[in-house]
This record gives C-alpha cells, structure tokens and sequence, in this order.
C-alpha cells in the first residue's frame, strides 16, 4: 500500500493523507472523497502510513502529471519563502478547471511548426551585440537597461525566435492585464496569433484552461500572460522575458504575496535557461544586482532611428492653478499640429478628498482609514481601496455646516477643466475608471492610434509601455504629489512615473515635456530633465546603502490585523516579543493605512543579511499564529 499528502487549492499546507494500491507519480491529479463528497487534488507528497485508517484514492484520471517535479518543488519552496500557504500557491498555479474536471485531460505533446514573419528593420548594432551576447542553453539574468524608444522589444522577439527555431517555447511576463492587447498584436506580426497562449485573471475559466493547455502540449509555444503565468509548465522552455520589470504589479498584493520576477529567476535557474529583464527604469535592486556582476547588464542609451529623447521643461504653478499659462498654450499649439497631448495625473476621481470647511472635518472611508474621493460623474464618494460607494453628503455630519469643501486635483476635475479650455477637442479619460468596462481598454487605444483622441488624461497606466507614435505632448500636472508616500520608495516610484510617461512622447517625430511643479527645490529635477535614470539610481543608491535598506539589506515585514484594535495590538506585541530575542526590529507601530477593510493593522519591520535563516526563524515562531501575516520583500509598506 502506497500512502499520500494529497493537497487542495485551499488555505492550508502539506494536505491530507490518503492510501492507494498502486504507485502515483508526484503531481498528479486524484479524485478522493473530502469532506464527503468527491474532490480532485494534487498529489503533493510521499507519506508514512498514518495512525488512522486513511481514505482511499477512487481513480487517477490523467496519464501524466499536471504538476512537473521542477514546479512541485518551486512552490514548495516559494511556500516556504513568502510565508504562505501551499494550497494557495497551489491555487495560483493551476487553471480552477483543472480541480473541475474529473475527466482525463490529454497532455501528450504536440509539434508546432511557428511561422516567422521578417522584421520590419534592420537591427542596430547595439541589438545586435545584445542578442549576440546572450546564450540561450545556460542560465543567465540579463537587465536590458533602455531610454523609452530604445529597442528593447525587439532585442528579446529576436531571442524568442531563436528560440523557437531550436525547438523551445518561450514564457513572456507583462506587468498589466490592459497591456497585453498590444503584446498581442506585436507578437502576432511576428509569429501569428495562432502560436500565442494567453494567461491573465480576465480570462473566463475555460480560456484560461485552454490557453494552459496549448502552452503545455506545445500548441502554442509563446505564453504572453501576467504574473500567475510563471507558474506554467517549463518543460521544453528556452526563455524567460520579464518586460517592464520594474512594475509593482510582479508582486501579488493579496495571499500568496509572492513576486513573479523571483519565481521566473529561480525557475530558469533550475532548468538552466536565461531570463531577460527589459525596463527603462530597473528597479534599484535590479539595477545593484547587475552593476555588481549578479546579473548581466546590457545598456540601451538611444531611440531607434534618428528620434530622439523629447525635451523636458519645468513650468511653475502659481497657488490655485491646476495647469500655467504656459502649459495651456503649449496644448493649444501641440493640437494645432495634429497631435496628441498625454496628461498624467496620478489620482482617479473628480477631487482628492471633502473637508468641512468649518470644523474641518474629513470625510473618512467608515471602513479604511483613508479619505473619499469625489467622483463627480456618478456624483458618489468612493473608497480606493475597499471599493465601497456612498452617497455625497450636503453637509458636514460632524457639525451640520453645509460648507463642504473640495480638496486636491483627480483625473475628472482634470478632464473637466481642460473641456472647457478646449471644448472642440476630444478628450478621453485612460483610468482605472474608464476602462473597467470590457473593451474599453482597446477602444481608446485603438482610438489614440487612429488620431481619434486630441487630450489623454490618465493616471500612472499612460507609463505603462505603451508604443504609441501619435502623442506629440505629455504633462505632468502634480509633480510635487508623486513624491509624498511613506515609503522608502516614494522617490524611485516617482522619478521612474514620470521618466515612463516622458517616454511616450515624441516615439517617430521630435516631442515635448511639461512638468508643473510648486517649488524647483526637488534634487531629481536635473535627473528628469537629462533622462538619466541611471545617475538618479546612483544618488539614491548612497541613500539606500546609508539607511540599509535594499538592496543592501532585505526587508520582512510582519502584518496584524483584526476588526478589534486592541486584538490587533495584542498581535503584534506578540510577535514583537518571541522576534526580539534574535532580530533587529523596527515597530510596532500603525500600518501607513492603519484600517483597511473594517480590519485595523500594526506592523513590525525586519531588516535581514539572512533571509532565508530569518524566514526559517519567524516560521518557526509565528507562522500558525492567527491574525498575523507576512510580506517578504515588500514593494510597498501600506
């Protein structure tokens, strides 16, 4: 008799034991009775004989493992590794279909024969020496470091070619679900839709299973997908590409906190194949990492052709204005000439938030301890972060004065202002708001390609990779607001904001950049107006390495939350007290939103050399502790 720990997609770890006749190789799909009724699960691991009578395995519908060996033990550890669960893991990485389906699923590979288009150009030498220097049969991390413009896509479509060529498939990260249209079409020109496999969160079910599907059978040998795509099958892959690497949306905000550029790493330095990251921004850590021979560094520093970086001006905004005079006529002159005018301001709704303007009373979330912002169009305030809506108040319910009070700049006031300056222009909103709808995302893209859209207003997704000739002109309203979070990141998020949205201006002929702050005191100016990323990662490096922070020392934060602020204070001295006696900690003390979804939170910041014997520490300590939870590198700290 063969005993298993067959695993579900559950919150739980190691899974249940259950017995079998026959030897199951490790993987594999299994239909068991759980809870009294029949479930399929994961054959997770080998077991010892329990002290009870263990419930028997009914049948083992597939041929073949759905989990490789090489994926088991990457979930495993990242389990480990992120403090999370493995059924969660586990349920990030398979299709939900896959624990539907009773049915046998055919997984016998298939050949494809991919079809190469010709590039449209010649490449330049320095892609050239890229593409020369990267070999595809040994792991290798390789940052291409490029000015907007610069190639870089056309750098790793050459390498998938390659790739393909010899037989392999290719897995390509992107950072957002509204991008992969434009990947779609990209990729398509070169190697026809028909080899394409998509994977992201939108997808229904069963697009999802059988993009999955066509990836493994080699169907599709290109995977195009967000972060959960990392967790496909890598037999037979030759290429990991991780396309704007610097995007926080690599890591997964909710559990399991894991990040997809560390899992794309580790995964293809199992199987020994290289990984591409490709930003104009690096992250800082990244960027370290390859300054200091850990990755290889490729650096990129001109736009394809004879375009060139668009100029960069620094306008002053006096107090109350929401765009100068200058800026004004240089959107009037920018539409004069037919082209498009980009506006970045990173904030959705009308205004920021209502204040009483006699008590000054805030209006509060009642459920996270942030304010309501004003949505004029569907005339509700509406919490960020837990998505809740309200009605807006006539007056103050603190002090019943009708004297309520707009404050800040969001992207509708934006759009309002600029309708009446230019009420003959088209102008559309390009936000979490306005593309939330399906198809509206393509709709203004498509429409902004064609010269159907005048004004583009949108928050930090106009940074986001887009390759798009026609804008002639983008403005940064706000600098000064990008720059306020209380985060050691806030001035890398913000310079790298700005310097993306700057990259989308002047892509075939010469463009401009308008960038309205308050005070000119700000020390990155200088970097932003050169484009030099890399001199502004320099400087703030030294900051970094003063401060320990990363890449200098790695970063655990340890979270309690509960809907009763005293058990959540509890919580975290707690494990204050059993992490003190070997840990260097900062805290506790309120999370930067200190309620979130009726829950109120404290944390406790770790700052480690070792990683892994510091995880292995606080599992050991805190890991079945109820109410609290971790983020291991955190991107932010809210």
């Amino acid at each position: 008799m063969f005993y298993y720990r067959v695993l579900f997609p559950l919150a739980i770890d190691r899974g249940f034991v259950y017995k079998s006749d026959r030897h199951i190789e490790l993987g594999s799909r299994v239909l068991v009775d759980f809870k009294g009724r029949q479930r399929i699960g994961i054959v997770w691991s080998d077991s010892e004989k329990p002290d009870y009578n263990a419930k028997p395995i009914l049948d083992v519908p597939d041929d073949k493992p759905v989990i490789t060996k090489e994926l088991l033990n990457t979930l495993k550890f990242f389990s480990f590794y992120f403090l999370s669960k493995e059924g969660l893991f586990l349920k990030s990485a398979l299709p939900k279909k896959l624990f539907g389906v009773k049915n046998g699923i055919d997984l016998e590979v298939e050949n494809s024969n991919p079809v190469f288009n010709k590039r449209p150009f010649e490449l330049s030498k320095e892609q050239k020496n890229i593409i020369q220097s990267i070999k595809l049969n040994e792991f290798s991390v390789n940052l291409i470091f490029g000015v907007t413009g610069s190639g870089k896509t056309e750098v790793y479509l050459s390498l998938i070619e390659e790739v393909l060529k010899n037989g392999k498939k290719s897995v390509v990260l992107v950072p957002e679900i509204a991008l992969t249209p434009q990947y779609i079409e990209v990729f398509s020109f070169r190697f026809s839709h028909e080899f394409l496999s998509i994977i992201h969160s939108r997808l229904t079910p069963k697009q999802k299973f059988d993009n999955w599907l066509a990836f493994n059978k080699g169907l599709k040998p290109i995977l195009i997908g967000t972060r959960s795509a990392i967790f496909s099958n890598f037999t037979d892959v030759g290429l990991v590409v991780v396309d704007e690497e610097n995007d926080e949306s690599y890591k997964q905000d909710s559990q399991p906190l894991y990040n997809a550029k560390d899992i794309a790493i580790y995964r293809a330095k199992q199987i020994g194949i290289p990984v591409i990251l490709s930003s104009a921004t690096p992250l800082l850590e990244d960027y370290y990492k390859a300054k200091t021979g850990k990755f290889r560094l490729f650096e990129m520093k001109k736009r394809v052709g004879k375009t060139k970086l668009p100029d960069v001006e620094f306008v002053r905004l006096e107090s109350g204005e929401i765009f100068a005079q200058d800026t004004l006529d240089a959107i009037e002159n920018t539409l004069k000439n037919n082209k498009t005018v980009a506006v970045l301001i990173n904030r959705r709704g009308f205004s920021n938030y209502l204040v009483c303007g006699d008590c000054g009373y805030v209006f509060l979330c009642p459920n996270c301890s942030v304010s309501l912002k004003f949505h004029k169009s569907e005339n509700t305030l509406k919490c960020h972060w837990c998505d809740s809506s309200f009605e807006v108040f006539d007056k103050c319910p603190k002090c019943g004065s009708p004297n309520v009070l707009q404050r800040g700049v969001g992207s509708q006031m934006v759009e309002e202002v600029l309708s009446l300056k230019f009420p003959d222009s088209k102008i559309e909103r390009f936000d979490r708001d306005s593309t939330s709808r399906k198809g509206a995302f393509e709709r203004i893209v498509n429409d902004l390609r064609a010269g159907k859209i005048d004004i583009l207003i949108g928050t930090q997704m106009l940074s986001k990779g887009h390759d798009i000739s026609q804008i002639g002109l983008v403005v940064v309203v706000d600098f000064e607001s990008l720059f306020v979070m209380p985060d050691f990141r806030a001035e890398e998020r913000a310079v790298s904001l700005i310097m993306q949205t700057a990259g989308r201006s002047g892509r075939k002929e010469p463009g401009r950049v308008i960038i309205q702050l308050s005070s000119e005191d700000n020390p990155f100016v200088e970097f932003i107006k050169r484009h030099d990323f890399k001199g502004f990662a320099e400087e703030e490096l030294k900051l970094r390495e003063a401060l320990s922070y990363p890449p200098f020392k790695r970063i655990i934060r340890v979270i309690s939350e509960s809907t009763s602020k005293e058990k959540s204070y509890e919580l975290i001295n707690f494990a204050k007290d059993k992490l003190s006696k070997r840990l260097n900690l900062l805290g506790p003390s309120k999370c930067p939103i200190f309620k979130l979804r009726n829950k109120y939170r404290y944390h406790i910041i770790i700052k480690s050399l070792s990683i892994v014997n510091d995880i292995s520490f606080i599992k050991e300590q805190l890991y079945s502790k109820e109410g609290l939870y971790f983020d291991v590198d955190p991107i932010s700290f809210f």
